[in-house]
């Protein structure tokens, strides 16, 4: 018999807040799970991109009474079954019961293991799990049925993806989620479950089931395939195996992964358990049909309120990528960073740049330019070579495009490493020259000189504008400035300009830096009981509101990990302690292990599950929040600082003080130029600059040289015009004039 009601409520996806995330390792088994609120959140097959379960919790009832529901009810511990094998155990205690979970899959198929023990406190209490699958965003949803089995089985169909869940099951049904699911049955009818349907769907379809076993232990298998019966086969097949072979396994198979180096562990606050978590983390947010693709999150922020399915992260983003594949080279697993450069390499668009983020196949999702995702790979490929792990020459076929991409679209970028607003970013230039000074290294190797010397031209001047681009007339520098012609007069606080300490571009006692962050302790610290942390920028909107509300397109950002670990390198490289910020690191991470994208900073709210120094509803685990934590261990077992390009330390930071000549381009059109220094003229085609001193009384024409990057220069010598004097120029090309005159002026 069909289930009455409608299709059920929208489609959601679980809490950003996972407790946890697993998977077996190995190319066998493609299926990655996350627990939430003491109970399985989503579970993802065949892709990592692709969520096929949407959730299965429990509730316990008894007659007379509403149900309690394990996940919003109990208090729940979870712990890793044994260090770096993610497999988890959750210790539910209510006081009308006690439910034990263990939750690990099968290394050999497709099949997830509940192994649990239910202890009542009251004799007529009974259990009870619910499932749904997924809701795909524009599609009619699922189907779900009963399988006429004894036990019965339960069973979801979402499009191609068959699940089949196997138990000790004394009663089942379907029905619609949050419309006439089991959740509904027991409230309506005074903690009974009277519902007795074989099918549902199409829509939010749901399964649920009276656990057999009145007290004591039980075991629940969930299988995942493309066809009903294989579905049920490989749920029947793993029950068989049993929860000790397959947790026996799943073990053995992660064992015998790379371990961290026991330096890290020797670094660590917690004898090196966050750190083998992190690097299981960071390895199971691999996809394994794309190899090389990490996801940023196994999570969709504020996942309960998300109905679209565009502000989701399990997708690839370049920086995160790259954060990860460096993250995973220094802590020894060189064939992984290599995988990840190498799903970069083929995801270059054939203008040389990256976009925003894109799904496991390559199809981009958000379509914006970020200019330090363009370079992140380059230094990517740096790291690489200097590791001595490349394989293949990465600078005609990547590094060179993506070089070129930097130089016609700097130094402005459509988006920081924010995502929200773009700019003149401290962050952005700093990735960007340690970039391009990276890519003429390459180029000089590749004999490929005046491509070289073109790439540190700009580098250079880059780097000699940060502070009057960047930072206000007091030295603080600013998240982002608009005008490449005046220093700006006010702008966001944020610690942006950590980065060009990160590559060697500033010393770590430079003055503007020791001056700018006290203005970020002043305006973005906060205090939390694991330790400091920090807000990334003064009016940051990306949070819950102060009410705990989710954020819902606004709101006021929270405390991110990741810029903890990044404050922590930076006490290191001033020769200041900082295994205490390690411990705060390793306090946000929690029982789970798991550091968030961000920590809710505000009073407790108990209705809304925020706590003071703990997960908000943002992502979590953050793989860039692991690969900071692991950087940050590096660092300081190797008491060096890998990130730092040498070639820009001594350049900028060691050698005598530069005075480049100002670089035009059309996409940095400057007005004005300092006193002393040359221009020069960035064409984008084969031309000559006509300038003039006097106001065209006299002309004198320069070809511009061919850089061999698709971009020509022409150098215009007005370092030795007066302060306050103008000079004129234009362009002629084979198809004619440039159409108009351009004027700076000397200041």
């Amino acid at each position: 018999m069909e289930a009455p009601g409608g299709p059920g409520a929208p489609p959601m996806w679980g809490p950003g807040r996972k407790m946890a995330f697993g998977a077996a390792p190995g190319p066998r088994s493609k299926l990655w799970y996350t627990l939430a609120d003491g109970n399985l959140s989503e579970v993802f097959f065949p892709f990592l991109d692709r969520v096929a379960l949407h959730e299965l919790r429990f509730f316990a009832s008894a007659g007379g009474a509403p149900p309690v529901d394990d996940a919003a009810d109990g208090q729940h511990a979870i712990s890793w079954l044994a260090p770096g094998v993610p497999a988890f155990r959750v210790d539910t205690t209510h006081h009308e019961y006690r439910l034990t979970k263990e939750f690990f899959s099968d290394p050999e198929e497709n099949a997830l293991l509940i192994a649990a023990t239910f202890t009542p406190e009251l004799p007529d209490l009974r259990l009870y799990l619910q499932s749904s699958a997924h809701w795909q965003p524009h599609t009619d949803g699922n189907f779900s049925s009963v399988i006429d089995t004894h036990p019965p089985a339960l069973l979801l169909q979402q499009q191609d993806v068959w699940i089949c869940i196997v138990g000790p099951f004394s009663r089942a049904s379907t029905g619609y989620f949050r419309s006439a699911d089991v959740h509904i049955d027991l409230s309506d009818a005074d903690g009974q479950f009277t519902y007795r349907y074989d099918r549902a769907g199409p829509g939010n379809a749901s399964v649920g089931a009276e656990i057999g076993v009145r007290a004591g232990s039980f075991q629940l298998a969930i299988g995942f395939a493309h066809s009903r019966a294989d579905a049920e086969e490989v749920a029947r097949t793993a029950l068989q195996k049993g929860a000790g072979n397959l947790r026996q396994a799943f073990e053995l198979a992660w064992r015998a992964q790379p371990e961290i180096p026991r330096a890290l562990g020797q670094v660590s606050g917690d004898e090196g358990n966050l750190a083998r978590a992190s690097l299981t983390v960071l390895h199971c947010l691999e996809d394994k049909s794309h190899a090389g693709a990490f996801i940023a999150s196994p999570a969709a922020p504020w996942g309960e309120t998300n109905h679209d399915g565009n502000h989701v992260y399990h997708l690839v983003w370049p920086r995160d990528l790259c954060r990860i594949a460096t993250a995973l080279l220094d802590a020894g697993d060189s064939d992984a960073a290599l995988r990840a450069f190498r799903h970069l390499q083929a995801n270059q668009r054939a203008d040389g740049g990256w976009y925003q983020n894109w799904a496991l196949d390559g199809t981009p999702h958000w379509q914006s330019t970020e200019l330090d995702q363009v370079a992140l790979p380059i230094l990517l490929a740096w790291r690489l070579g200097v590791a001595g792990c490349l394989d293949h020459d990465p600078y005609p076929t990547m590094v060179r495009r993506a070089a070129q991409f930097i130089l016609r679209e700097g130094p402005l970028t459509s988006l920081d490493r924010w995502e929200d607003a773009g700019g003149l970013s401290p962050s952005t230039l700093a990735t960007c020259i340690a970039a391009l000074v990276v890519a003429a290294e390459f180029a000089d190797d590749a004999g490929e000189h005046v491509a070289a010397s073109h790439f540190r031209a700009v580098a250079d001047y880059w780097n000699d504008r940060v502070e009057h681009w960047c930072s206000l007339p007091t030295g603080q520098y600013v998240r982002l400035a608009s005008d490449p012609d005046h220093r700006p007069a006010e702008g966001a606080i944020a610690p942006e300009f950590l980065e060009l300490v990160r590559y060697g571009l500033r010393r770590p006692k430079d003055d503007r830096v020791m001056r700018s962050l006290q203005g970020v302790d002043t305006s973005l610290k906060v205090s939390l009981p694991a330790g400091p942390s920090w807000r990334r920028f003064a009016g940051d909107d990306y949070g819950e509101h102060d009410d705990g509300s989710p954020w819902d397109g606004g709101g006021r950002g929270r405390a991110w990990p990741v810029l903890t670990a990044e404050r922590a390198r930076h006490f290191f490289s001033m020769g200041l302690p900082a295994a205490e910020l390690v411990r705060s690191l390793e306090g946000f991470a929690g029982q789970g292990l798991a550091l968030p994208e961000q920590l809710w900073d505000g009073p407790d709210i108990p209705s809304r599950r925020l706590q003071l120094g703990k997960p908000n509803g943002s992502a979590c685990p953050l793989g860039w929040a692991h690969a900071e934590y692991l950087e940050l261990l590096v660092t300081i077992a190797l008491a060096g600082f890998p990130d730092i390009v040498m070639p820009a330390r001594r350049r900028y930071t060691e050698g005598t003080a530069l005075e480049p000549p100002f670089v035009w381009s059309h996409k940095h059109q400057i007005t004005r130029v300092a006193t002393g220094r040359r221009l020069k003229v960035q064409l984008p085609r084969p031309g000559a600059v006509h300038y003039t001193f006097d106001q065209w009384e006299t002309t004198t024409v320069v070809e511009a040289v061919d850089t061999t990057l698709g971009v020509w220069v022409a150098d215009v010598p007005c370092h030795k015009l007066a302060a306050g004097s103008g000079f004129e120029w234009t362009a002629h090309y084979m198809t004619g004039w440039e159409g108009r005159n351009f004027s700076l002026t000397v200041e």
